[in-house]
């Protein structure tokens, strides 16, 4: 079976052994609705779908209910199964035709737990992308005003001494409050972001894997957390090069008859974990340990330049992390110093008091929010205007 999901409905095409269609019908993506399909059809029969946010919810509901569920990688399944004509009936079609034919390109569905590490790990960059961006307004105001030579001299315009220089400078009314209204969401995504801290160092404390990712110099418990995220399993991995080129931190191939790429470009992949392998590189580079990546990255880089000797000491580092995570081994040059103050950290930022809402702290914010429903229907409605 074949099912298009969508937030609102879902599309499923049941073919039988010959590959001919025997139903097609559409239903309500709600729980009672899928509880009937799965009574219907049984737990013998695959249920195919594409990977999305509402095909991920589907799928883990299904997956309790005892189905085999293939999930398709929707660009690959797009390459694939290009129609001039295209109806949610003919791609839930065109799905399970592809898993009957063993041609479906399938992707890696994480277990809930590694799910909702990813989660936050996403909630974190999202609020990191905020805050910079308020940052830059405030930059934007007081180049505006011509006052950039009064915050030159601070190295950190938002460190503590930035800060209160700032809020003494000579601004027209109307830009302070627009620095006030600045420095206020800055703190609250502040605030947001301590939250996620603590959630996250609770998990590090108990994941053995995150807590050997951390004995690498330059690897925190949140980049050890995100890296552990984007494996998974790293079973699913036979050797370090089929991590390297997940990660996206391979060379292209472009190969035909005679010709060989000769290109140096590197491949696609997980973009996040390879941006975390490239910060983990950065963090070992400014480290005081002597280690054979730092001294790998030097020589590179005076070779091929510090962004392509980055790339490499991070397909490097992915075949120790690799190695590390399949035999359970700790960093092989780990400064052990630094080791014990990072678990002395993780524990201290773990032990402090959770900010979990309780259901009546949540009511609570939705009546304060609803005091102010005018204002978001009408923002709302504004982005969808200008969107």
């Amino acid at each position: 079976m074949g099912l298009d999901v969508h937030r609102n409905s879902i599309t499923a095409t049941y073919l039988d052994p010959r590959g001919s269609s025997k139903r097609t019908w559409t239903f309500p993506t709600t729980r009672s609705a899928l509880a009937v399909m799965s009574k219907e059809l049984g737990k013998k029969v695959p249920v195919v779908l594409e990977a999305s946010t509402s095909g991920k919810a589907v799928a883990e509901l299904l997956k309790e209910a005892g189905h085999e569920l293939p999930m398709a990688a929707p660009a690959k399944v797009a390459l694939i199964a290009q129609a001039d004509v295209k109806t949610d009936e003919r791609d839930s079609e065109a799905l399970a035709h592809l898993y009957q034919a063993g041609f479906l390109p399938e992707c890696y569905i994480p277990p809930p737990e590694i799910d909702r590490l990813r989660q936050l790990v996403r909630q974190r960059q999202d609020l990191g992308s905020k805050v910079a961006g308020f940052k830059n307004q405030v930059h934007a105001l007081i180049t505006r005003n011509l006052l950039e030579s009064e915050m030159n001299r601070f190295s950190d315009w938002f460190g503590v001494s930035g800060i209160r220089a700032m809020v003494r400078l000579p601004l027209p009314v109307e830009h302070r409050a627009m620095l006030g209204r600045s420095l206020r969401q800055i703190r609250l995504l502040v605030e947001h972001e301590e939250e996620l801290q603590r959630e996250m160092a609770r998990i590090a404390v108990d994941r053995e894997d995150a807590r050997l990712l951390m004995t690498i110099p330059g690897i925190d418990y949140y980049s050890a957390l995100a890296i552990v995220a984007e494996i998974g399993e790293v079973e699913r991995f036979s050797n370090k090069q089929h991590l390297a080129s997940y990660a996206g931190l391979v060379p292209r191939a472009d190969n035909s008859g005679e010709k060989v790429s000769s290109h140096r470009g590197v491949k696609g992949g997980d973009r996040v974990l390879k941006a975390f392998l490239c910060i983990a590189v950065q963090g070992l580079i400014r480290t005081n340990r002597d280690t054979s990546i730092k001294r790998f990255y030097e020589k590179k880089a005076k070779q091929i330049g510090a962004a392509k000797a980055q790339i490499a000491a991070a397909r490097k580092l992915s075949a120790v992390i690799w190695h590390m995570l399949t035999y359970q081994h700790p960093y092989a040059e780990q400064d052990e110093v630094l080791t014990v103050r990072k678990a002395g950290n993780v524990e201290r930022v773990a032990r402090r008091p959770s900010m979990t809402m309780s259901a009546a702290a949540v009511e609570q914010e939705a009546e304060q929010l609803l005091t102010k429903a005018d204002v978001l229907a009408r923002m709302g409605q504004e982005a969808m205007d200008l969107g």
